[in-house]
């Protein structure tokens, strides 16, 4: 139904409907709205004067005219009720809205009253046309949107709307609920952020009084209790228990990454012997000392997805000798591999149980958990990746979404962005 044939129906029911009774609306698509509505805008009401015929007037000021020819300020006529669904908003509120035309005038509606940022998105964004369920989540600066949800082919789902850069999801277990560890800048941490799956729709924001951080863990399905490390240039590190009301450190120790694996955290904590690996039970807060590597500056360890096997880089100041590195977790005590890194520094991701891919420059190494190399890939430029099934999925600095299959290693660009992509991660972890 047209937004003019909408008017014809509210106002055959307004003049039945019962004063108690409030008016029901579907939730609008703005992206449908705006291409029917003559105008919209962003603004604020400024006045509101009572008319005849059960009608009122609304004076708002305008931030942004989205469609139509609208000043710096506009008139709406509306019910005057809203159990007629006139729109309902007070003084100085923030509001986006849609319009029709009524001879030389302004008509709107309660039920075509949105976020701002939502009519900001229709405005700036292209409608979303994925289909099913989410596969991938992107982080970054997409308009008024900082988060995508994409399905298996790449296409959007939905939108994440706020101001911030994502620098880390987590899925809930029971994938119904997503959290975003959030930075006012690409390279820092000011707060987390909860959404509901598949819509994105913002639950909460909370601040998080950190120094530097990039990994999270949503803890349980509510999204009630996240986990959070952080650290410092002088390695003191944090882990701490992060709920809507507290939040309580659980490790605090000298070192620099942890790593989460379902509901533990491997921190990496810094010994004049090498490396020490903790599992902090986050649920409970019980902390097991796995044992120490003799191996110097391990960058961020990436676990297998049965959380066997830890991978890395590393890199000891002054020593030239920078090294591949596997750790066996199912050995006590704990038992690393090395050998020789034969690219620059980079990034783990694991594919299965047994193989990773070593991401440097612009060139994929395939390793089994033994070290043994077994497949190169050159082209990739990719600022952050992830794996999907059979494939390597990137996003570049261009905003290109890139894919890889393996084993072939035919890289194709997907599709370009709407914005600037800083991470990507799986929806399935």
């Amino acid at each position: 139904m047209s937004l003019c044939a909408a008017v014809l129906v509210v106002a055959a029911l307004a003049a039945a409907v019962e004063p108690a009774r409030a008016c029901s609306c579907v939730p609008p698509d703005p992206w449908s709205y705006l291409e029917k509505a003559d105008g919209a805008f962003v603004g604020r009401l400024v006045s509101r004067q009572e008319g005849d015929e059960g009608r009122a007037v609304l004076t708002f000021s305008v931030e942004r005219a989205v469609k139509g020819k609208i000043g710096r300020t506009v008139e709406v006529e509306t019910a005057s009720s809203g159990a007629a669904c006139g729109i309902e908003t007070s003084v100085g509120r923030r509001i986006g809205l849609f319009l029709v035309r009524e001879g030389d005038g302004w008509f709107g509606l309660l039920c075509w009253q949105v976020e701002p940022e939502e009519l900001l998105a229709a405005a700036s964004l292209p409608a979303p046309n994925g289909r099913g369920p989410v596969a991938l989540f992107v982080g970054g600066r997409f308009g008024p949107a900082r988060t995508l949800a994409l399905d298996r082919k790449g296409r959007t789902l939905a939108y994440g709307l706020g101001a911030g850069y994502v620098q880390a999801f987590s899925v809930c277990p029971g994938g119904r609920r997503v959290a975003e560890l959030v930075g006012d800048t690409p390279y820092g941490v000011d707060f987390v952020a909860m959404r509901e799956l598949p819509t994105l729709r913002l639950i909460r924001q909370q601040p998080v009084k950190v120094v530097y951080a990039e990994e999270l863990a949503c803890v349980n399905a509510s999204g009630e209790q996240l986990a959070v490390f952080f650290s410092d240039t002088a390695a003191r590190g944090r882990l701490r228990r992060v709920t809507p009301r507290s939040a309580t450190t659980l490790w605090r120790g000298s070192a620099f990454y942890t790593a989460f694996w379902k509901h533990f955290a491997y921190v990496q904590a810094l010994d004049p012997g090498g490396t020490t690996l903790i599992a902090v039970d986050v649920r409970t807060g019980i902390a097991k000392k796995l044992g120490t590597v003799s191996i110097d500056g391990i960058y961020q360890l990436a676990p297998n997805r049965v959380g066997t096997k830890l991978a890395s880089d590393s890199y000891a100041e002054g020593s030239g000798d920078p090294r591949l590195v596997v750790i066996d977790l199912g050995r006590r005590p704990i038992a690393a591999r090395t050998i020789p890194m034969p690219v620059d520094f980079g990034d783990v991701v694991w594919l299965s149980d047994d193989r990773f891919a070593y991401l440097a420059k612009d060139k994929i190494l395939v390793f089994t958990s033994q070290l043994q190399l077994s497949a190169r890939i050159s082209g990739w430029r990719a600022r952050s990746t992830t794996v999907l099934r059979s494939r390597l999925v990137g996003v570049s600095r261009l905003g290109r979404l890139l894919q890889a299959q393996l084993p072939s290693g035919r890289i194709r660009v997907v599709r370009r962005l709407p914005g600037e992509p800083y991470v990507i991660v799986s929806a399935t972890g």
